[in-house]
Formats: C-alpha cells, sequence, structure tokens
C-alpha cells in the first residue's frame, strides 16, 4: 500500500515537471493582419547650401523688334516723320486672350471680352498746329520755333525749351548744347558721341527702343541722328531724336522728347528748328 501511493506521489511530481518545461518553451506568435514593426532609419538633413547650389537654367532673351522704319533718309531738307504711337493692345486683354486658349471661354457666371479687339482703344490724337517765332540764344544761334514756348535755360552751353501744354502727362521739351573739342576731333567720332547720349537718356525709361543711325547735317555740318521710345514706370510712352554735329570745334546737339501719341506734330518743330537754325 505504502509503494503504490509513494509511485502515484512520483507520477504527479514528473508530470509537474513536464508541464512547467512546455510552459516555458510556448513561443507567442503576432495576430493575423497585424505589420510589423521596422525601425525607423534617421533621415539626413538636406542642407540649404545644397539647395542653393542647384543650377537653374536662365531665363530666355525676349526680342523685341522696333517699329517698321525707312532709314534711307535723305537730307533734303524736307519734313520726313517717325510715326506718331500706334495704339497698343490692353495688356488685360491681351493675358485674358492667351488664358483662354488653355481655359473656358467665360470666367465665373458673367461673360468677359478675351479678343483684344472687344476692348477700347485709345482715341487717336489730333495733328497740333503752332505759331513761330525767332528765338535768340546765348550761345550765339537763332532758330524759329512755337510761339510762346517758355525757355527753362539760356547760358553759354545749353539751351532748354518746353511746350507749356501737358499732353499725356508729358510737356514736350526741345534741347541744344554745345560742348567745345580739341582740333583732332573728327566726324566719324559723332556716332560713338550719339550712342553714350543715347544711353544717358535710356536711364530714365523701363522700356526703351531706338532706331537704326544715320546721316543728316545740322548747321551745314557734318552729324548723325537717331530716334528713341522710351516707357516710364507709369506707362506713359515719350519719343524724341537726338541729333549731333561737328561744327568747327564744337559738337552741337539738338534733341527733343515728347508725348509717343504726338510724334508727327514735335517732329515738325524739330524740322522747323533744323532748317532754320543758324
Amino acid at each position: 500500500m505504502w509503494k503504490k501511493q509513494t509511485a502515484i506521489a512520483l507520477l504527479i511530481c514528473l508530470t509537474a515537471v513536464l508541464l512547467c518545461g512546455c510552459a516555458q518553451e510556448q513561443t507567442t506568435y503576432p495576430e493575423a493582419n497585424t505589420a510589423p514593426v521596422v525601425a525607423q532609419q534617421p533621415q539626413q538633413p538636406v542642407r540649404q547650401v545644397d539647395v542653393l547650389g542647384t543650377p537653374t537654367d536662365p531665363p530666355a532673351i525676349v526680342v523685341d523688334f522696333p517699329d517698321d522704319y525707312d532709314p534711307d533718309l535723305e537730307d533734303d531738307g524736307s519734313d520726313e516723320y517717325y510715326e506718331d504711337e500706334e495704339p497698343e493692345e490692353d495688356s488685360t486683354a491681351m493675358l485674358l486672350s492667351s488664358y483662354s486658349s488653355v481655359s473656358s471661354q467665360y470666367a465665373g457666371a458673367t461673360p468677359i471680352p478675351l479678343d483684344p479687339v472687344d476692348m477700347p482703344t485709345p482715341t487717336p490724337r489730333p495733328d497740333l498746329e503752332f505759331q513761330y517765332e525767332t528765338y535768340d540764344t546765348a550761345m550765339g544761334f537763332s532758330f524759329e520755333a512755337p510761339v510762346g514756348w517758355e525757355v527753362d535755360q539760356d547760358d553759354g552751353t545749353t539751351f532748354i525749351m518746353r511746350d507749356p501744354e501737358t499732353r499725356d502727362n508729358v510737356n514736350a521739351t526741345f534741347t541744344l548744347t554745345s560742348q567745345n573739342v580739341s582740333s583732332s576731333y573728327r566726324a566719324s567720332e559723332l556716332r560713338t558721341e550719339l550712342s553714350n547720349q543715347l544711353s544717358q537718356i535710356q536711364r530714365n525709361y523701363v522700356g526703351w527702343r531706338i532706331w537704326t543711325a544715320d546721316s543728316r547735317q545740322l548747321l551745314k555740318s557734318e552729324g548723325v541722328y537717331n530716334a528713341y521710345r522710351g516707357v516710364m514706370y507709369d506707362e506713359t510712352i515719350v519719343r524724341g531724336i537726338v541729333h549731333v554735329a561737328l561744327v568747327g570745334n564744337r559738337v552741337i546737339t539738338l534733341s527733343f522728347s515728347a508725348p509717343g501719341y504726338y510724334n508727327n506734330s514735335y517732329q515738325r518743330v524739330y524740322n522747323r528748328i533744323r532748317n532754320t537754325i543758324q
């Protein structure tokens, strides 16, 4: 009897030992549809200097061609003009027109004009008529210019007169200057002088065009001239001419600037001065 009880006790102990061993070896498996955890790698910071050092393509060059103009102007004293400023297309209309090619014809519920022809154009300016009188300058020159124009400066080197009437935010201004040069100065250098003067004028404008320089006498001496078109910050258009000539040992410059839409009218004034100066 005792032996039987002892055997039963040993069997119970062995069973307990086996159960403990199985419990230690049990493996825990993840539940289904549970994504494994992946160790995150630390991100490398992008240095600002690397971004700024990335090369970019240069902007495309916009070529702005000048208005049509016949450079074959003869120095025969006749009245020849660069044309008045043409009415320009409304910039908003041009933008809408280009946008319409990739978008709907209407913006919102209200239709708006998309073609520049639907937009109003500036009213054409009438030709100006002037009465002329003789002006004497301290430089020793005289010429005919419009009656009633105001003289802003008159000394031994500079004569400036302007139209007191403001048109398109501009008062037309005519300038006559005299600059002494050495006896070695040649008429072939006048084109460089003309280019330098035009470069100085260009600084006053955000938009700029010049035409082709051409020869023309002034005071019966060799000269060269060119026309320009400038656009100011407020989009005011100015047209003008710079004419330089070698007279003895002096470089004489006759120039004017005027509202672009009255260009022809003020070129007639320039021609009158050029043909009568002495």
